[in-house]
């Protein structure tokens, strides 16, 4: 297993994907942006902006708890570096309406160990902002529904 240093850009806890930025900094990776989702490993140490962080690439981290062997696991779309597993992130993905890169992290080898398994992220749209037509007949809206269940109505719309 090969261990390499980088300098924190913000506190991190050891058993979090990371990634580098453009400032050659570590940061918690997150699901939104190809850049944050290029995680380049799990965190072996904690600490805080400024300071020097082992970040596992390759090989086995064992901190974890309460994993299945076998089940991949992922990069959480809603709390940056934390790693889970695929019923989570997919429960996860259901709750935001954005689009999101799915990165794998690794694989579970025990109820404790993660092999790491570094994948480039995948583009996943969010099915939740398609709609869908039954015919090629042009669509023709007259109301917008909003989340809180107002409408704003398009012919009178400014």
């Amino acid at each position: 297993m090969a261990l390499t240093s980088f300098k924190a850009g913000e506190s991190i806890s050891a058993g979090q994907a990371v990634y580098v930025s453009s400032t050659g900094l570590i940061y918690k990776a997150s699901s939104f942006t190809r850049d944050q989702a290029s995680v380049i490993g799990v965190a072996i140490d904690s600490g805080v902006a400024g300071d020097l962080i082992r970040v596992n690439p390759d090989g086995v981290y064992s901190e974890y708890s309460g994993l299945t062997p076998g089940e991949l696991q992922y990069l959480s779309v809603t709390t940056s570096g934390q790693v889970v597993n695929y019923t989570t992130w997919a429960t996860e993905f259901a709750t935001v309406s954005l689009d999101v890169y799915r990165e794998v992290i690794g694989r579970a080898i025990t109820s404790s160990g993660v092999e790491v398994e570094l994948r480039k992220p995948f583009y996943t749209v969010n099915t939740t902002q398609l709609l869908l037509l039954e015919s090629s007949t042009p669509l023709a809206l007259d109301v917008i529904l909003l989340e809180d269940g107002s409408t704003i109505e398009l012919e009178t719309a400014p």
